[in-house]
C-alpha cells in the first residue's frame, strides 16, 4: 500500500530546538520524528512511501535513503514553490490516480491502528476518512465535528475558547481515495483544511471523521515536545525506543526514564523522574537531571536541568541551571553559576555569562505562553507580571509589520509605559507609531477608522489591572486569523528589527475625542429636519461620561428625562419611569427604531441575545454577526458602528426618539418581555469534551461564540471560559423565571456531562 509523509516543515514554532534542523529530523529519543512515522507505516502494510520536502531536504534524504535500511521504499518529491498540505502531495503522486492513499505528517508522533482506519474508510466507501483524536486544549488545532455515523458536518480552524464546540481534532492523517485525488488541481498551493475538504463539503461527498484509538501529538512546539516525552515514558506510545543500558552504580536514578546506552555518569548523579538522557549525553558529578531532556549535552559538576530541553553539544557550566520550559540549543555555553529561568530560550551557539540570569529569548525566538487574546480584542493582566514592558516592547514589534499603528492610553503610569514600550517597539521595528489623544477604547477605534490605520492599541489602567484594546481600519475587533498572526510573531519572538537608516519617528493625532463626539452625533439619514430638544441626558464623571455629554449636546439632547451611562464599552439607562435598562434593552430599543425607519439588516455584535435575531425578524429585518457570518458582516458592521459604540448608540437612541416622537420608557414598553439569566459552571474535565457532548445533543444548534440553541421556551449559549476551567451559561426568556430555569437546567447538564467524563 502506498503512502504520503508531509515532510517539508520548517518547525518555526519548535524553535531553537529546530533552528538547524527541519521539523521532522527533530530527535526525539535519539530518533528523528518521522523515523516513528516511516516504522508505522511499514508495521501496517503502507511499504510505498512519497515524501514532500522544502526545508533542508537533503538532512532528510540521507537519512533515509532509498528506504531499505527501515524496509520501506522511499522516493521524494521537493516542493520548489510552496503548495500547501494538499498540492505537495498531489505533486508526489504518480499518474494514474487509481488507488486509495494515507497521508502522514512526518512531524508527528502517533500510534494509531492505520489498518483498522483503512478497514473503517473502506466500509463506509468514504471519499475521504480523516483522522480524530481528543484534546483537553483544543486551541492550536483544527476542531471537526461528526454526526452520528461519522460523517463530517463542520470544521473549526484553530478556535478561540468561545469557538470550541467540540474536543475531536484534526490530526492531520487522511485516506484519500482517487476520486478525492483528482479534486486536487496540478501544480497549483491547494490546502487540505481550507481548500480540498470545504469542496467536498460543498459537492456532497463521503467526507469522513474516524475517532483513532491510541496515541497522537502534533510537536508544535517545545511545550508539546517536553509533554510528548513524559507521555512516552507513561507508556501511553506504543514505540520503538532505542536499546538502553543501566546506568552505573553510584547513579540514584527515578523512574520511568530513558537512559542511552553511551551516556556517561560522574559520582552521586541524581536523574529522573521523567527524564531523557540522550546518546552522547556526559554528567558530571553532583548533576541532578530531573523531568527534561538532555540530547547529547553535557552538565558540568554540580548542574541541574529541571523540566527542559538542553541540545546536542550544549555545555551546563559549573553550578549553572536551567528550569522548567527552558530550551537551550545546541552548541550553546551556559556560563558557572548562571540560570536559564522558566521558559527562557537561548538559540544554538550563544554563550551566557557566568552567574546570568536568562529570561526572555537569547538571539531569535521567545518562549510561548498559550493564546494572548481572550477571543474579543483584548489583552489583560497584571502591570509588570502579565504586561511587562518587554512584552509590550514585543508587541509593537511585531505590530509594526502592519506599517502604522495607533498608541493610546488611558489611566496611571502602568499604561502610560506600556504606551511608551508599544511605541518604542512598533519604531524599532520600522513602524511609525501614531500617537492619538483617544480616552477610551471606542475613540480608539473611531480614529483608527478614520485615520484609515491598520492596527489600533488602547491601554487601559484600572487599579493594578493592565488591558490592552485591539482594532483594525475598520474600527473592528481583529479576526481571529488577524490576532493569531499577531501571537505568532510575539510568542516566536520573530519579529524583526529595523536597518537604523529606515526608522521612522511617531506622529501625533490630536482632536480625537472632539472629531469622535462630533461625527457620532451626526444625524442619520432618515432623521427629521431641525432639531427638537430631546431630553436625555449624561450621567456619571470620567472620559467616558464626557465623550457621551459632549456627543448628545452635539445631537440636540437637554437635561432631563432618561439618564444614560457608559463604562466606555457598554450603554446603560434610568429611563424616565424610574425603570432601569441594560445594554441589551437599550439595543433591543436601537433595533426597533432602525427597523422602524426602513433598516432591513443589521449587525449585531458578538454575544448579543439571540432574542433580538427573533425581534428584529419580527420587523421584517435580517440580523448578521461577525463571528458567524464572516466578510459581509464584518463590512456591515463597519458602517454601523451605533450598534456596538456607547457614543453612537447614545446619539442615534436620540435621533430615534425625535423621528418616533416618543421617550425611551415608551419604546421600551413596546418590547416583547425577554429576560437574561447567567451563570458560570466549573468543569472537571475537559471544556472540549463537555461542549461535544453538548453539541450532539442539540444538532440544531448554532456555533459562532459558543453553543447558541432553543431550549425550553427561550435561548441558551454556552461558551467555554479561556482563562479557567468552566463554562458560561448565558439563559434568555420571556420571564425572569423562565430564564432561570433554562439556565439552572443547562447548569446540571454541564455538571452530569462533566461527571460522565471523568
Amino acid at each position: 500500500m502506498k503512502a504520503v509523509m508531509l515532510a517539508g516543515g520548517e518547525g518555526t514554532r519548535l524553535r531553537p530546538i529546530s533552528a538547524e534542523c527541519p521539523k521532522p529530523m527533530v530527535r526525539l529519543f535519539d530518533k528523528p520524528v518521522m523515523e516513528y512515522g516511516v516504522e508505522l507505516l511499514r508495521t501496517h502494510g503502507f511499504n510505498r512511501i512519497a515524501v514532500t520536502l522544502q526545508t533542508l531536504p537533503r538532512m532528510i534524504m540521507d537519512h533515509f535513503g532509498d528506504g531499505g535500511d527501515f524496509g520501506v521504499l522511499m522516493r521524494y518529491n521537493i516542493e520548489k514553490e510552496p503548495l500547501g498540505t494538499a498540492g505537495g502531495v498531489r505533486d508526489a503522486l504518480d499518474e494514474p490516480l487509481d488507488e486509495t492513499v494515507l497521508v502522514l505528517s512526518g512531524d508527528a508522533v502517533t500510534d494509531f491502528d492505520l489498518r483498522a482506519a483503512l478497514e473503517w474508510h473502506n466500509g463506509k466507501n468514504a471519499d475521504a476518512t480523516l483522522l480524530l483524536a481528543r484534546r483537553p486544549n483544543v486551541l492550536e488545532y483544527g476542531l471537526v465535528m461528526t454526526d452520528g455515523g461519522g460523517r463530517i458536518t463542520r470544521f473549526v480552524e484553530k478556535p478561540s475558547w468561545g469557538q470550541v464546540v467540540t474536543d475531536t481534532v484534526n490530526t492531520g492523517v487522511y485516506i484519500l481515495s482517487p476520486k478525492a485525488q483528482r479534486l486536487i488541481p496540478e501544480n497549483t498551493a491547494f490546502d487540505f483544511a481550507r481548500d480540498l475538504f470545504p469542496l467536498m463539503m460543498e459537492r456532497g461527498m463521503g467526507l469522513y471523521g474516524y475517532a483513532a484509538e491510541g496515541y497522537w501529538c502534533d510537536i508544535g512546539d517545545s511545550e508539546a515536545y517536553l509533554q510528548c516525552c513524559r507521555d512516552i515514558l507513561n507508556g501511553q506510545a506504543r514505540l520503538r525506543l532505542p536499546e538502553q543500558t543501566p546506568p552505573p552504580e553510584g547513579v540514584t536514578v527515578n523512574q520511568p526514564c530513558y537512559i542511552a546506552g553511551n551516556a556517561r555518569f560522574g559520582r552521586e548523579c541524581r536523574v529522573g523522574p521523567y527524564t531523557v538522557v540522550g546518546a552522547g549525553s556526559v554528567l558530571g558529578d553532583g548533576v541532578s537531571a530531573e523531568g527534561g531532556v538532555l540530547d547529547g549535552a553535557a552538565l558540568e559538576n554540580g548542574a541541574r536541568c529541571t523540566g527542559a530541553f538542553i541540545g546536542r553539544g550544549a555545555v551546563l557550566k559549573g553550578r549553572a541551571c536551567v528550569l522548567e520550559g527552558a530550551v537551550v540549543g545546541d552548541g550553546a555555553v551556559i556560563g558557572e553559576d548562571a540560570v536559564v529561568l522558566e521558559g527562557a530560550r537561548v538559540w544554538p551557539r550563544k554563550e551566557i555569562q557566568p552567574g546570568a540570569r536568562v529570561s526572555g529569548c537569547v538571539s531569535r525566538g521567545a518562549a510561548r505562553r498559550g493564546a494572548l487574546f481572550d477571543g474579543s480584542g483584548i489583552v489583560q493582566g497584571l502591570p509588570h507580571v502579565d504586561v511587562t514592558p518587554d512584552f509590550c516592547c514585543k508587541l509593537g514589534l511585531a505590530a509594526a509589520q502592519s506599517g502604522e499603528v495607533s498608541v493610546s492610553w488611558r489611566g496611571g503610569e502602568a499604561a502610560r509605559l506600556a504606551a511608551l514600550a508599544v511605541e518604542t517597539g512598533v519604531c524599532a521595528g520600522g513602524g511609525r507609531a501614531l500617537l492619538t489623544d483617544a480616552m477610551t477604547p471606542p475613540c480608539a477605534a473611531f480614529t483608527g477608522k478614520i485615520q484609515r490605520i491598520p492596527l489600533n492599541i488602547f491601554i487601559r489602567q484600572d487599579g493594578r489591572k493592565l488591558t490592552l484594546f485591539f482594532y483594525d481600519q475598520n474600527g473592528l475587533t481583529p479576526s481571529r486569523a488577524e490576532e493569531r498572526k499577531l501571537e505568532s510573531l510575539v510568542l516566536r519572538g520573530d519579529a524583526a528589527l529595523a536597518d537604523p537608516e529606515t526608522l521612522r519617528p511617531s506622529r501625533r493625532v490630536e482632536d480625537a475625542a472632539a472629531q469622535y463626539a462630533e461625527t457620532a452625533a451626526e444625524p442619520p439619514r432618515w432623521a427629521v429636519p431641525g432639531f427638537a430638544p430631546v431630553r436625555l441626558w449624561a450621567g456619571g464623571n470620567g472620559p467616558d461620561a464626557d465623550l457621551l455629554r459632549r456627543a448628545l449636546a452635539a445631537a440636540g439632547c437637554v437635561p432631563g428625562g432618561a439618564a444614560l451611562y457608559t463604562d466606555g464599552l457598554s450603554l446603560s439607562a434610568v429611563l424616565e419611569d424610574g425603570r432601569e435598562a441594560g445594554p441589551e434593552r437599550l439595543l433591543a430599543i436601537l433595533i426597533r427604531i432602525e427597523t422602524g425607519c426602513g433598516a432591513n439588516v443589521l449587525a449585531l455584535p458578538a454575544g448579543a441575545p439571540a432574542f433580538l435575531d427573533d425581534l428584529a425578524a419580527r420587523h421584517g429585518a435580517a440580523v448578521l454577526r461577525p463571528e458567524r457570518d464572516g466578510g459581509t458582516a464584518r463590512s456591515l458592521a463597519a458602517d454601523q458602528p451605533y450598534m456596538r459604540d456607547p457614543t453612537f448608540m447614545a446619539a442615534r437612541l436620540a435621533h430615534g426618539c425625535r423621528k418616533l416622537k416618543k421617550t425611551l420608557a415608551e419604546l421600551h414598553k413596546e418590547l416583547p418581555s425577554f429576560h437574561l439569566a447567567e451563570n458560570e459552571v466549573a468543569v472537571g474535565t475537559d471544556r472540549g469534551a463537555v461542549m461535544r457532548e453538548l453539541a450532539r445533543q442539540f444538532p440544531g444548534a448554532e456555533f459562532s461564540e459558543g453553543l447558541c440553541a432553543r431550549a425550553g421556551g427561550g435561548w441558551v449559549r454556552v461558551s467555554p471560559l479561556p482563562n479557567r476551567r468552566a463554562l458560561r451559561v448565558i439563559a434568555e426568556g420571556m420571564s425572569a423565571e423562565l430564564a432561570g430555569e433554562i439556565c439552572a437546567d443547562f447548569a446540571r447538564k454541564i455538571e452530569a456531562l462533566d461527571g460522565r467524563q471523568k
